[in-house]
């Protein structure tokens, strides 16, 4: 009668099948991002992993077997870390989480054949697979102020995937020199009980996790002008409400500066639809360079846009207004063979009133736009 942790393997094994062709087939329909294949080819390792489990007895020699397992398993979560490193975009060179793969599989083969010491051997890699794991939950938690539940979720599967894997090695290792059987017992108990459902679960919050980052993706092209890449009327009403909650809470003076370019259809007339585009990409490029991160840019149609910024004085807010109609005044942008002389008129508002609503302050800055306009245009005027 088969161990009733062959069939735990065999479970696995089609598991991580199933996984790597699931990340394989989101790899190809999200865009090729790297990340999901390199999750593709992790979950492919630990199908390897789990077959040479399975067939071990195949293999000419225990020593032999097992340098192939820990080769595979650090192979897989150099791959897993290495995917959510760049699905994060996280600084950790590639050849870092190498290095330390190899260096545990290099600590595994002496302890196994040089200098045989078997608590070292068993417990060594399974020590640098949790340090991965660990690293992975932070790379994960870190990526974003605020975390969303799928990545808290993914991060506290990591974490306790590393601590099963933590104290399997720590069984492993009380060992000493020679083989105990009592503690060898112990470790198949933690190896074929905590570990696969720690391993499971993981699984599935990574799953979790980018279809979490899908719907991100899927509501802010909702909310994003395509041309632009700025905010859109829709995205700027939802984002605005919660950033002047926050600017209020901090204590920061707040402007709201509607502004339009000037004399946009003779532009269009001039150099066609590709010149006017060029215009707005260009423009609102240069806006984005040149404000904080954290204020707000939105594109409301057409030749029109909005900008919410908080300062720490409202002389800093309302020269944000002056030096940009400057910036844009002062730069011809290339098209072709010629330089497009474009100017901006701009509208600005202060919120003082806490009460006051984003369509209420957008309507007071289109008010000032508009004396703006019929004073001569490229010129601020304050509401």
């Amino acid at each position: 009668m088969e161990s009733p942790f062959t069939y735990i393997l065999i479970t696995l094994f089609f598991s991580s099948i199933l996984l790597s062709i699931i990340f394989f087939m989101t790899w190809q329909t999200m865009g090729r991002q790297k990340y999901a294949l390199m999750f593709s080819l992790s979950f492919l390792a630990s199908t390897m992993l789990w077959a040479n489990t399975i067939f071990k007895s195949v293999l000419f020699s225990h020593n032999l077997y097992w340098m192939i397992g820990c080769s595979i398993s650090m192979l897989s979560v150099v791959l897993g870390t290495w995917g959510h490193c760049l699905r994060t975009q996280h600084p950790i060179p590639p050849w870092t989480l190498l290095s330390l793969g190899v260096l545990g599989i290099a600590l595994t083969y002496y302890f196994t054949y040089i200098n045989p010491f078997i608590g070292l051997q068993m417990s060594v890699y399974l020590y640098i697979d949790s340090i991965f794991l660990l690293v992975t939950s932070f790379v994960i938690i870190k990526h974003r102020k605020k975390s969303r539940p799928a990545k808290i979720g993914a991060s506290i599967m990591h974490f306790v995937f590393a601590l099963c894997l933590f104290t399997a090695a720590s069984i492993a290792l009380a060992q000493g020199r020679a083989m105990d059987i009592e503690l060898i017992k112990l470790y198949s108990v933690v190896n074929f009980t905590a570990l696969p459902t720690a391993y499971v679960g993981m699984s599935v919050f990574v799953i979790y996790m980018l279809a979490s980052d899908l719907a991100e993706e899927m509501k802010q092209l909702a909310m994003t002008d395509l041309l632009t890449n700025c905010l859109n009327r829709r995205g700027f009403y939802i984002h605005a409400k919660q950033q002047m909650l926050e600017l209020q809470k901090q204590g920061q003076h707040i402007c709201l500066i509607y502004w339009d370019i000037d004399k946009f259809k003779a532009i269009n007339d001039q150099y066609g639809h590709a010149g006017g585009d060029k215009v707005l990409i260009y423009i609102s490029n240069m806006i984005k360079q040149n404000i904080k991160t954290d204020d707000l840019l939105g594109r409301m149609g057409g030749e029109e846009f909005v900008i919410l910024i908080g300062r720490g004085s409202y002389d800093d807010a309302k020269s944000v207004a002056e030096r940009l109609r400057t910036m844009i005044n002062d730069t011809p942008i290339p098209f072709g063979e010629w330089h497009i002389k474009v100017t901006a008129s701009f509208g600005v508002v202060e919120l003082a009133e806490k009460d006051i609503t984003v369509e209420q302050a957008i309507d007071l800055a289109d008010n000032a736009l508009y004396q703006a306009k019929s004073s001569g245009r490229n010129k601020v005027v304050f509401s």
